[in-house]
């Protein structure tokens, strides 16, 4: 690739990056908090507990966020800051893996909307969890040694920047343990294959800086396990894999080609590779590939034996999110091999067509208001300001709410100084001024108690109800104009 065509490749690659980003904090501005990052912020971050072992506690994301929002105060913006350094990280990783992949733009664009525009890894950028500070230091560990390893500079030092990179990934999400120290693993093979006599120190740069880092950040939770935290996950490895297509290909209107985006990838890539690896077709970034698939593969069979032999359960949804960046880095690997023949080239341009297939309907499950994982929190927001209003108006103080809500209206209610008090699930006919109904999860909480409705979420399965006098005020009041 000549200067000018490298210089406008970086250009473009970058403007898409810097596209991902601004969506990202778009979205982490203006979407409603949601149950599982309000339980996080409410129970473990307001409360000084970012440190407790807990299946909600994200430890790297709880402590950023305890100080993200003691810094700039409690919103929803400053509870996702964490998150959003999780997505700028691994924007510029993916930016980075795709240079190195290839200097063709069109594969680079292709694997970088495969490996960020992705619905599923996108909607985990934005949310306040540790899953997408997790991807990002995932990453970077995958990243940087494989830019080490392709370019020769010093491999003991690369080892030890990616172990310290696993070991934050760790900290930040405790069930991608598994899959980084399976990348530790591999990168140690790799590096002693280019440098056997260093192998002591190669092990130790792999394995020091993590561990560190782990007993420093992670030591107290581990330490401090509690029984019966870890009750998600699959039964079958059927079930893995569909829930992460499931994620990737949510949501868009043109749903009638959900079920070809995978199936011509998987299809066109066998292909490919059956023709490359016949045709002899090399690539210096094949090795890249090869690593990420060799990982890919070894991370779910050790999950797999973890089943058979302990019970414990697969990876599922969230817990499964890392395998499509090792899908996809594979992927591009693929896509970056060169044809060597009439044949190859058809087959090569099929498979890179169907990336960009994938690619396009990425682009087009965009959104900006809700989370897949989440997607009935979409209102909360607007619903607390509608409770915020009635009890400056009408003086209503006690609200209960079924389960879905309470998290995320309790959030609200820390973040904007009311005379709301907490709001708990609990309906007490004689106190209870307004109850807000989950009617999709829990249709049952509005019988047998004479509450009228006297609001309806435009987006979910919200109601806001009260006694039928109180219902009518309410409705005819300014605060639902």
């Amino acid at each position: 690739m000549n200067s000018a065509s490298a210089v406008r490749s970086r250009w473009m690659l970058g403007a898409l990056a810097a596209f991902a980003m601004a969506w990202a904090i778009t979205r982490a501005a203006v979407q409603s908090i949601t149950i599982d990052e309000a339980v996080t912020h409410n129970v473990f971050v307001f409360n000084h507990r970012f440190l407790r072992y807990a299946a909600n506690n994200h430890i790297l994301n709880s402590m950023l966020m305890y100080g993200s929002t003691k810094l700039f105060g409690i919103s929803q913006f400053t509870a996702r800051l964490p998150a959003l350094l999780g997505a700028a990280l691994y924007i510029w990783a993916s930016c980075r893996l795709c240079r190195l992949l290839s200097q063709s733009l069109f594969v680079q664009l292709a694997v970088f909307v495969g490996l960020v525009f992705n619905p599923f890894v996108f909607d985990h950028l934005v949310a306040a969890r540790g899953y997408g500070l997790a991807l990002a230091f995932l990453m970077w560990a995958i990243v940087y040694a494989a830019e080490a390893y392709l370019k020769g500079q010093d491999l003991v030092f690369a080892c030890a920047v990616s172990s310290a990179c696993a070991g934050v990934s760790f900290d930040a999400n405790f069930s991608f343990g598994a899959v980084n120290a399976v990348v530790l693993l591999a990168i140690f093979i790799a590096a002693c294959q280019k440098d056997p006599k260093r192998r002591g120190r190669l092990l130790a740069a792999c394995v020091v800086p993590a561990l560190a880092l782990i007993g420093v950040v992670s030591g107290y939770a581990l330490t401090h396990r509690h029984p019966n935290e870890l009750i998600y996950g699959a039964r079958s490895l059927g079930e893995t894999f569909g829930s992460i297509i499931e994620a990737s290909l949510f949501q868009n209107r043109f749903v009638f080609l959900k079920p070809l985006v995978f199936a011509l990838v998987g299809a066109t890539g066998a292909a490919w590779l059956a023709a490359a690896i016949a045709s002899r077709a090399k690539s210096k970034t094949a090795s890249v590939g090869a690593l990420a698939a060799a990982v890919f593969a070894v991370t779910l069979a050790a999950h797999w034996l973890a089943f058979r032999i302990f019970g414990l359960l697969l990876p599922k949804d969230r817990t499964a999110i890392y395998f499509f960046p090792l899908f996809m880095i594979a992927a591009g690997a693929l896509a970056a091999v060169p044809a060597v023949s009439h044949l190859g080239r058809y087959l090569r341009g099929a498979y890179l067509s169907s990336l960009a297939f994938m690619g396009i309907y990425f682009l087009l499950c965009l959104r900006l208001t809700y989370f897949k994982e989440w997607f009935w929190d979409a209102d909360v927001q607007r619903t607390y300001a509608v409770l915020s209003c009635l009890n400056r108006e009408h003086g209503v103080r006690q609200v209960a709410s079924t389960w879905s809500y309470e998290a995320a209206l309790n959030f609200y209610r820390l973040a904007h100084s009311s005379s709301i008090a907490e709001i708990g699930q609990k309906f007490d006919p004689a106190s209870t001024q307004v109850y807000v109904v989950d009617s999709f999860h829990t249709p049952e909480a509005l019988e047998g108690k004479n509450l009228k409705i006297f609001y309806r979420s435009p987006t979910t399965d919200l109601v806001l109800s009260a006694d039928p006098q109180s219902a009518r005020e309410f409705a005819a009041s300014s605060c639902l104009g």
